[in-house]
């Protein structure tokens, strides 16, 4: 029998973890599993966390960008970069989540994942994942998803990047993305805002496009 390859083991574990068991925030039913990318990486996407679906009883794969054309990401993000997700996939575009369970909505109907469960999934499945892939750029789409890159072991961020800066502040220091290190393997990081509303969608639309013409996945006039 082969060995499970790092990502194998980490879709394990993602799929075994019992962490949040006690918190009703998360859908524990509704688990990411991502099947790795088939070729070398130019630009990672990280989501928040997988999308929330109502009377779900058994444990299932949850729908996402990766295998769900109808994901509200994937919709964005073809609608930005005028191409369809697997010609992207293609040139080397990727997605994973911050958070590998989904969110129950709470009053506000927010599936955004509290920083403290951020910080819990961290070891279990995002730092694994995130280690795994080294990817050379990286886009954030929501503070949630920044917060669980910077909170990766080997993440080495310049001295003025705090979990606390401001968005705005991020964008106006760096316009071309923030110089990162994961280990001795550098990483542009584009932070950007999780595209829900229509304004949030325009202000992430600038930032994902930006960053997939710096990594080729699009051209100048794209």
């Amino acid at each position: 029998m082969e060995e499970a390859t790092p990502w194998e083991r980490a879709q394990s574990k993602i799929w075994n973890c019992e962490k949040c068991a006690t918190n009703p925030r998360i859908a524990l039913k509704i688990r990411q599993q991502t099947i790795s990318p088939k070729m070398s990486m130019s630009l990672l996407l990280i989501g928040l966390a997988p999308p929330h679906e109502d009377g779900v009883f058994v444990r299932k794969v949850a729908k996402s960008a990766t295998n769900d054309p109808s994901d509200n990401v994937r919709l964005f993000v073809e609608e930005t970069l005028a191409k369809r997700w697997d010609a992207l996939a293609a040139k080397g575009l990727f997605l994973i989540h911050a958070v590998k369970c989904a969110i129950v909505p709470n009053a506000h109907r927010s599936q955004d994942p509290p920083p403290p469960v951020v910080d819990c999934c961290n070891p279990v499945g995002f730092a694994p994942e995130f280690q795994s892939l080294r990817p050379p750029r990286v886009v954030t789409l929501g503070d949630m998803a920044r917060r669980a890159v910077l909170r990766t072991p080997g993440v080495i961020v310049p001295r003025q990047l705090k979990l606390t800066t401001k968005l705005g502040l991020l964008q106006e220091l760096w316009p071309e993305g923030i110089p990162c290190k994961l280990g001795d393997a550098p990483f542009i990081l584009h932070p950007a805002r999780f595209p829900r509303t229509m304004a949030m969608k325009l202000a992430a639309a600038t930032v994902v496009r930006k960053a997939a013409k710096l990594a080729a996945l699009i051209d100048e006039a794209g």
